[in-house]
């Protein structure tokens, strides 16, 4: 009986709840609020750079390709005869609101490993490049108090440094800072695709004034030198500087020292990029062969001595060689069938004019 009266209540309860909701169902105001929020977080602010620019890592900008940029073209090599190497291409120009840099860097025989530990980060093992960055001028002690790191790693993390008392964090308002993208070749870093990786990245006057530059009104007069560290990294997990990675300043192979924290010691660039002179090769003769700058650069250093290769084919001999205008014919340096000769401290674009026969 008891039972009976409990189902009974608890039918009649359920009947009065939905007999009171259909009454209110018709009786629901929404009321809309006069002042909605409405607020979006923006994110942080970023740097403004100048106009038909983005900052995304595919350096596919008219200003990058523009037969006036010149660029920075290397080879970095484990050893002479190393099947592990890794091609690099560099260059910067200046904008109206910075300075533009492009990097780019695709390794052969290696992995592109980065994890992010406390150790691999600290030590610089993961796959990246320490670029040095400074103001080239005739203080040297202030120009290397002005000298950054930035050090790019190939999953797009970067740390600006500068040499005050020792390479130190650089920060400041979020509106001030460099803008940096990057963008992996092949795949994902730490995967058998990846072969290398791409920087683009913006310095804002207003950041490099903050670390005590000081841009001058007329940019053509400026030079910076660029030291672009690549750093081989030989495994995910690794800690071991000696053991784990290569930190690798080929810049010496180049005839550029690359001395820490000095600038003017760097491969140099200005308004549209390295600074440099071309040079043309005429052949002439019976015979055959080829000259080359001994690295393979298109181009020769405006700071540096330039020395060529030449090959002859099929045992041609040299019969003439000429560097606008002068023979060079007897400062030709022979290893084997190779000659090798040397143009000291060039000031011009150089013309070469050899005879095989």
């Amino acid at each position: 009986m008891k039972k009976i009266i409990k189902a009974t209540f608890a039918l009649c309860t359920v009947a009065i709840l939905a007999a009171s909701l259909a009454g209110c169902s018709g009786k629901v105001n929404i009321i809309e609020d006069p002042n909605p929020y409405t607020f979006v977080n923006k994110g942080r602010p970023v740097a403004e750079y100048d106009d038909g620019m983005t900052i995304d890592g595919k350096l596919d900008e008219a200003c990058w390709t523009s037969e006036e940029q010149r660029w920075l073209y290397g080879v970095d090599k484990l050893n002479e005869n190393a099947e592990q190497f890794a091609e690099i291409a560099c260059t910067a120009f200046y904008g109206e609101k910075g300075i533009f840099f492009g990097l780019k860097v695709e390794e052969t025989g290696n992995r592109i490993w980065v994890n992010h530990t406390a150790g691999r980060d600290g030590g610089h093992i993961n796959s990246a490049v320490d670029m040095y960055f400074g103001p080239v001028l005739a203080d040297k002690n202030a120009a290397s108090g002005q000298t950054f790191e930035f050090s790019f790693v190939a999953d797009g993390q970067y740390v600006s440094r500068i040499n005050q008392a020792g390479l130190v964090e650089i920060l400041t308002s979020y509106d001030k800072l460099p803008v940096v993208a990057t963008q992996t070749i092949g795949g994902e870093v730490n995967t058998p695709e990846c072969t290398g990786y791409v920087v683009e990245a913006f310095f804002p006057y207003v950041f490099l004034e903050f670390a005590g530059w000081e841009i001058p009104e007329d940019k053509s007069e400026m030079v910076i030198g660029i030291n672009p560290v690549h750093i081989f990294s030989f495994s995910y997990n690794g800690e071991l500087d000696r053991v784990d990675r290569l930190w690798s300043n080929w810049a010496p192979n180049y005839g550029i020292a690359g001395d820490w924290l000095t600038p003017h010691t760097y491969f140099h660039f200005g308004q549209k990029g390295l600074l440099s002179y071309d040079y043309t090769v005429t052949y002439g003769g019976t015979g055959k062969g080829t000259v080359k700058e001994k690295n393979g650069m298109p181009c020769i250093l405006q700071q540096a001595d330039a020395t060529f290769e030449i090959d002859a084919i099929n045992g041609a001999d040299i019969t003439k060689l000429t560097v606008n205008g002068v023979s060079y014919l007897d400062d030709l340096n022979y290893t084997g069938a190779r000659a090798t000769f040397t143009v000291n401290n060039p000031t011009e674009d150089i013309e070469i004019e050899i005879d095989f026969d």
